[in-house]
């Protein structure tokens, strides 16, 4: 479980929370369910599909991930202006196998809502992503990902490596309750936010 101001937030499974039939709210910042790193999704059960009808249907943007709302599962759901096809585009174990060029980054103004309303970061994005995931059967997945649709990608994955907007600021860019809480943490998250990985194989690519 994991503790914030007093109350307890449990962290859930995919089975949980298909039981539960619900997603309830985002997990509020800074707790410390957003700082882990999410857990690969191995069984390709019901509760896959069920978790991410969930999330397509009760998220209030555009994008999200199962970790914001305290399930331990690395699923991203990219819908409306965020999703490269007609529908949700659900992504299951997510990973980069290629990004542009360094030098075609993109600058975005970013907001997430599991920060403080009005908190935005400006950072850089990369262009294009060539991506590899599962769909909710196990089916594997490959894509390459432009536009919103790609930026929408990164701002997820990076919630299923911990990795949250305000990595990608100074300090003094940001509101000095978040600057107070992210000092002592903030020089090696931001070499992470930075760190434009891409798939080594050394984990598997298709669980």
């Amino acid at each position: 479980a994991s503790t914030i101001g007093g109350t307890v937030r449990p962290l859930r499974s995919l089975a949980s929370a298909a039981r539960d039939g619900s997603l309830g709210r985002p997990v509020p910042y800074p707790d410390p369910i957003l700082r882990r790193t999410a857990s690969p999704v191995r069984s390709f059960g019901p509760s896959v599909g069920a978790v991410a009808d969930l999330l397509a249907a009760g998220i209030r943007s555009d994008a999200t991930s199962a970790l914001q709302y305290g399930i331990d599962a690395r699923m991203v759901v990219l819908k409306g202006s965020a999703s490269p096809i007609s529908a949700p585009f659900v992504l299951i174990n997510p990973t980069v196998l290629s990004r542009s060029g360094e030098d075609r980054m993109v600058s975005w103004l970013e907001y997430c809502l599991v920060l403080s309303a009005g908190l935005e970061v400006e950072l850089l994005r990369d262009e294009i992503v060539e991506i590899a995931a599962q769909d909710v059967h196990g089916v594997p997945i490959r894509r390459t990902l432009s536009g919103e649709s790609a930026r929408a990608f990164q701002h997820e994955l990076d919630h299923l490596d911990g990795i949250l907007i305000v990595d990608y600021a100074g300090l003094d860019d940001l509101p000095g309750a978040v600057a107070g809480i992210e000092a002592p943490y903030h020089a090696a998250r931001q070499r992470r936010a930075f760190e434009r990985n891409v798939y080594q194989g050394n984990t598997p690519l298709y669980w």
